[in-house]
């Protein structure tokens, strides 16, 4: 498997890099003001996958507004293919061969024991964003059993093209999951899946209720061309 290398200036070039090109392709990102702030020393987040812009927007949301110190697997063919995730967080799993795949667990286990976090896309491919019911790998479970301190969290994203000529992209964190005691791994993973699935679809009622109080905007992207004739007309009144 291939290891983290976290690297502090490497990170804050990233986020430069992709602070500037999440603002060109979204008009805002948000997240819910409901959302559950994070407290513990570690935890094991899941979040759904639906898209290629995930793994970015998860690195933009942890710099500007969770700040913890994270780790996330990634497939080992893409980490192959672009090294320099490694110097912001990322360390390689390969499912088809079970030696890497507990070897991947286990390095992820003791990080976890050492107070870093840990950030999962369970599904393991991209998926798509109505597409239910979840399916959920064991790992998460897996780890927490290893790890029985880890508080698991889920993060869900909603996306799509609603009132503006970009996209808009909505976060929302829950509460730490909770199961019954003596859960053993299947459970854990059902309760994983319906916990994920269940705060995605509650967002998604946020967003069709289209009430932008609910939010916090993290990043206003680029204007379309509507809004910009707007604020053009707005001008002219003003000079007239």
């Amino acid at each position: 498997m291939i290891k983290a290398d976290k690297k502090k200036a490497f990170q804050k070039l990233f986020h430069f890099y992709n602070r500037f090109l999440i603002s060109r392709s979204f008009h805002h990102i948000s997240i819910s003001k409901n959302s559950w702030v994070p407290t513990t020393n570690h935890g094991i987040y899941l979040m759904n996958h639906s898209s290629w812009w995930d793994s970015l927007i998860l690195f933009y949301l942890n710099q500007e507004k969770l700040k913890l110190d994270g780790i996330a697997m990634m497939a080992e063919e893409g980490l192959q293919r672009f090294p320099f995730f490694r110097k912001i967080g990322a360390f390689s799993v390969d499912p088809t061969s079970r030696r890497s795949l507990l070897e991947s667990l286990n390095y992820a286990s003791d990080q976890l024991q050492h107070d870093k976090h840990l950030f999962l896309f369970p599904q393991g491919e991209e998926s798509h964003l109505e597409k239910r019911p979840f399916t959920f790998f064991s790992g998460a479970a897996y780890l927490q059993e290893k790890v029985p301190s880890t508080p698991v969290i889920p993060i869900v994203f909603y996306h799509g093209l609603f009132h503006h000529q970009l996209p808009e992209w909505y976060i929302h964190i829950g509460q730490p999951m909770t199961f019954p005691e003596g859960a053993n791994r299947k459970e854990k993973t059902f309760i994983f899946e319906q916990n994920v699935e269940d705060e995605l679809n509650q967002l998604k009622q946020m967003v069709m209720s289209d009430q932008p109080d609910q939010f916090l905007v993290l990043l206003r992207g680029k204007q379309g061309i509507g809004q910009r004739w707007e604020n053009m007309k707005k001008r002219w009144k003003r000079e007239d």
